[in-house]
């Protein structure tokens, strides 16, 4: 439930990329959006805000593509009758899938409404340049994160920098390889560090020099750039902008707080699904913990462990997730970046870096105890570099479960088989990607489909 203020959103309004998607009003295009004309710094703002109502949409972060992270791999699961939602549940998803096909829009809007911002501070005359590379630096931060984004569930992705207008202008856009568009990602980020500074207002709910720096270092991981993970992560912990809240619970009540070091403001008149998809009291379409995997979070709660309680119950016959408990408003705030992921990326990446049965060094167990002794566990003394590994996955998964962490998690650490069925020699390796939405496939000569779809 919303706590706090509602914040900039509610001052500045979104109207100016104001609207709304159907599932089934799907536009065939890479990123086709209206623009407002950005005459001065106001309209530039203006803009600016209405790239993060884009985020916010319901097959992004506001429901569908959040969630699906965790129901796609092991943790959560669909329950309900739509077939979209079923087939990823089901891990058997179809190029025709039509939920996939409004992410993938929704999310090449982000990136469109980010050029189009970029483009609109590039010609204003009236800008300093220090005002001006900051306006453009925080949209190419948002750039990065939505190509990353992509790039985790769908691999090589067109890169689009400049923004469509037109049908005609995304028609012939081929994919990049993933290289590219890692190179892609990490390019906007360096830029976005060097130039962003504090956030423009607003903060964590804008980006930030640091966000920037916090994301590089989730990007890196994933990569397999141990080393700049492992110094990407040490300078957001070193900077001691952030903290984390003694009590866990309270990420979900106190929004805004000393932990989020990048955030999605949502208010009741930004609203998301997330509260009201896992309420067994409401109706519509459910997501729910699947139960081996609630079985094994009150496991770890019988050693103590308070997340278990602060992250779900079992209500009327289901096992839900209770982050996002705001049924009346579905106003619930979504950290996209936190300072524990931080520790548990410096861990990691430290860890890969060393022979798997040499001892971890002390500095990877004390940032798997922060994590640990936050959430009531007793800490660990001694592990290998391997045992520190596999801790760090099991305080991922019970950390982080709901906040879109998982499936990329599991193909980091390369168990996509053993725990997904997504084997090669049951030919089944296919699907640690999605499939290209078939309606992109069939007005765009250029794009390829990802192989076994």
């Amino acid at each position: 439930m919303k706590r706090y203020s509602y914040l900039f959103i509610l001052f500045f309004g979104l109207s100016v990329f104001s609207g709304c998607e159907d599932t089934l009003d799907i536009e065939p295009t890479t990123g086709v959006d209206s623009e407002e004309s950005i005459t001065d710094e106001v309209s530039l703002n203006r803009a600016a805000l209405g790239t993060y109502s884009a985020m916010q949409d319901f097959d992004y972060y506001g429901l569908r593509y959040l969630l699906y992270q965790d129901v796609y791999a092991d943790n959560m699961q669909h329950r309900g009758t739509f077939t979209t939602d079923v087939e990823v549940s089901t891990r058997n998803i179809r190029a025709s899938n039509l939920q996939l096909a409004s992410t993938w829009s929704g999310i090449y809007t982000t990136i469109n409404r980010a050029n189009i911002v970029i483009r609109g501070a590039e010609e204003l005359e009236d800008l300093d340049e220090e005002t001006r590379n900051r306006y453009i630096a925080e949209m190419r931060f948002i750039r990065a994160l939505a190509h990353f984004d992509l790039l985790r569930v769908f691999g090589g992705v067109p890169v689009i920098t400049t923004p469509t207008t037109t049908i005609p202008e995304v028609q012939n856009v081929g994919r990049s390889s993933e290289a590219e568009v890692y190179d892609a990602v990490i390019d906007d980020l360096l830029f976005a560090e060097e130039n962003l500074g504090d956030a423009i207002s607003n903060a964590p709910y804008r980006a930030s020099s640091l966000a920037a720096t916090a994301l590089l270092a989730r990007v890196f991981l994933q990569q397999g750039n141990n080393a700049a993970a492992e110094a990407n992560a040490n300078t957001v912990i070193e900077s001691e902008q952030f903290t984390l809240l003694d009590n866990f619970g309270d990420l979900w009540v106190r929004e805004g707080n000393s932990e989020s070091i990048f955030e999605l403001n949502f208010t009741p008149f930004d609203a998301n699904g997330l509260g009201s998809a896992s309420d067994p009291r409401t109706g519509g379409q459910k997501f729910y913990l699947r139960q081996a995997f609630f079985n094994e979070f009150a496991a770890s709660a019988e050693q103590g462990d308070v997340r278990f309680d602060q992250t779900t119950r079992f209500e009327r016959n289901r096992n839900r997730l209770l982050k996002y408990e705001d049924v009346a408003e579905n106003a619930d705030n979504v950290p996209i970046i936190r300072l524990a992921e931080m520790y548990l990326i410096r861990a990691e990446a430290r860890a890969r870096q060393g022979a798997p049965l040499a001892p971890a060094p002390l500095q990877v167990i004390n940032d798997i105890n922060m994590i640990r002794e936050r959430a009531g566990l007793a800490p660990v003394v001694v592990l290998t570099n391997a045992q520190a590994l596999e801790e760090i996955l099991e305080q991922r998964r019970f950390e982080f479960v709901g906040e879109g962490m998982r499936f990329m998690d599991l193909k980091r650490y390369d168990l996509t088989c053993e725990l997904l069925g997504f084997c090669e020699d049951e030919g089944e390796a296919f699907r640690n990607l999605w499939p290209i939405p078939l309606q992109q496939i069939e007005v765009n000569p250029e794009l390829e489909q990802n192989p076994g779809y």
